[in-house]
């Protein structure tokens, strides 16, 4: 299941990606509009800056604004900043050499491959689609 963070996080790259031209948008400002607790936008922020998806700028014209155009910035990318282990099916498919079974375990190769289908899915799921 989405967490509210990863849900928050996607909405948040959907607005600037929809006023990717009207320049930065601040903080406060995307969390009144969004509706989203101010605080909890900037620990969601911080994430996505990390993870380079949103480049944030102090000062005078400052706020949040992508890191890259909105055709570069998938659903899969938004995610995995916020919460890796929210797009994979079980323990095996975030770390499967963790896992004493996965090489004989008959379902692993199974959720690979439904794995492998939704890493796809999700990767081709832009930005510039909305």
């Amino acid at each position: 299941m989405i967490t509210r963070e990863a849900d928050y996080a996607i909405r948040v790259v959907l607005f600037l990606a929809q006023h990717n031209e009207d320049g930065a948008v601040s903080t406060a400002d995307l969390a009144e509009e969004m509706e989203i607790p101010y605080r909890f936008l900037r620990k969601i922020v911080r994430r996505m800056v990390e993870a380079e998806l949103v480049v944030s700028q102090r000062g005078q014209g400052g706020g949040l604004r992508l890191a890259r155009p909105k055709k570069e910035v998938s659903l899969a990318d938004v995610l995995n900043a916020i919460d890796p282990a929210g797009v994979k099916l079980n323990l095996c498919m975030m770390n499967s050499e963790e896992c004493q079974r996965s090489k004989t375990c008959e379902i692993t190769k199974k959720f690979a491959a439904l794995q492998a289908t939704l890493d796809e899915k999700l990767n081709s799921i832009t930005f510039d689609t909305f």
